[in-house]
């Protein structure tokens, strides 16, 4: 396998600021399409006058074409170089962001996102490749602030979304806007990104096992996204049913876990330099293992909303160490190494709510909820899959 390094558009040094900013607005621009999206959601549903099961199917379509993306992106990035192949696909994400809105039948709804999905996952893939490269050409560890910039994106794309909705912009106009805001955005972008290195095809199989190190990283990322696709579709119904809280407490939930996500993911990158990658997951995936348990044990509100914050401190780091680990580690290339832990990471967040429901269902949605638990123990457990990973990017 030969490689070789894409040139830059502008002649002299980029500046590593520029480069970090550059990369960082793309992860910002990612989380703001895709909250805009979901605040339409409702006004889609009421358009097509879609029941709830055909609104489950169609976006579950969102989701398989995401998956269906992730080997795509990877071999990509390797064939174009992470640089090229993150503009593209952000261009194409911005283009198909608006698609669903002007759906006017379900079977439009399904292909317009299962379309949307495959630009949303392509892009995540590639951005995520090109990040650890931008983070190399930094020489210090940015991936845990880009994904907060991913959440920050998400809760202006939200809060925008809310207030246009208030206004009563329709849903086309809105996605429109937004699109062809984000789309200027990413072409502003493409002059600050550094070069990439490419990878020609190599004979062999296109399909390999994976090494026993990768499977310890996807394991990981598969919890992660468990426990947070979980908390995400059950944890207002837990606060409601079983801690009998207003429904406007039971928000508090989740609410309190996705900011103290996003606030460590921007301490991420300095407590992992600091305490290293390994213990960082240990000891507070640990804490949110124990947290969570007395916080189910004791069935108070507070506690619980406590309990919340500490998972979501645990979690916060996983998916940026795994994918910067996996990107390292991938015997292909960066972009194939996170496509497939990307692939472990999206199954588990699809399976957390299905089965938690179905445990829910058997046994109590208390006992369902301490599975979760169990999932931050086994990172705990797992964590030393990074050891020896690089406290700062060199």
């Amino acid at each position: 396998m030969t490689t070789t390094t894409t040139a830059l558009p502008a002649t002299g040094r980029l500046s590593p600021f520029a480069a970090r900013v550059a990369i960082s607005a793309l992860f910002f621009f990612n989380g703001m399409g895709f909250a805009s999206w979901v605040t339409r959601i409702p006004a889609v549903r009421h358009a097509l006058g879609l029941n709830e099961g055909q609104l489950g199917g169609a976006l579950f379509a969102l989701a398989a074409g995401a998956l269906l993306s992730f080997p795509l992106a990877g071999r990509g990035c390797a064939r174009f170089g992470a640089r090229h192949a993150t503009l593209f696909t952000a261009v194409l994400y911005c283009l198909l962001l608006p698609l669903p809105v002007f759906a006017t039948s379900l079977p439009l709804l399904v292909l317009a996102l299962g379309l949307l999905g495959m630009a949303n996952g392509s892009m995540d893939v590639t951005m995520n490749a090109h990040a650890v490269e931008v983070e190399i050409y930094c020489g210090k560890p940015i991936m845990s602030s880009l994904h907060g910039m991913w959440s920050v994106g998400g809760v202006v794309g939200a809060s925008a979304g809310g207030l246009l909705v208030g206004q009563g912009v329709s849903q086309q106009a809105h996605l429109a806007m937004v699109a062809a805001l984000l789309l200027v955005g990413v072409l502003i972008t493409r002059r600050y990104l550094p070069p990439s290195t490419t990878h020609d095809e190599v004979a062999g199989p296109k399909f390999a096992l994976p090494s026993a190190a990768m499977l310890g990283l996807g394991c990981l990322i598969f919890c992660a996204f468990l426990i947070e696709g979980a908390l995400a579709d059950w944890s207002a119904v837990y606060f409601q049913d079983s801690l009998h809280t207003s429904p406007a407490t039971a928000a508090v939930g989740y609410a309190a876990f996705a900011f103290a996500m996003t606030v460590m993911r921007f301490l991420g990158d300095r407590s992992a330099a600091t305490w290293g990658a390994e213990p960082l997951l240990r000891w507070s995936n640990g804490a949110a293992a124990i947290a969570l348990a007395v916080a189910l044990w004791a069935q108070q509100v507070g506690l619980t909303a406590l309990a919340f914050v500490i998972t979501g401190v645990g979690i916060a780091t996983v998916a940026p160490l795994v994918f910067g680990a996996a990107a390292r580690r991938s015997t292909s290339s960066a972009g194939q190494g996170i496509a497939a832990m990307a692939a472990m990471g999206y199954s588990g967040f699809l399976v957390g709510p299905a089965f938690i429901g179905f445990v829910a269902q058997t046994t109590s949605l208390r006992a369902a909820l301490g599975l979760l638990a169990a999932m931050a123990a086994v990172i705990s457990v797992l964590a030393y899959h990074l050891r020896g990973e690089p406290a700062a990017a060199a």
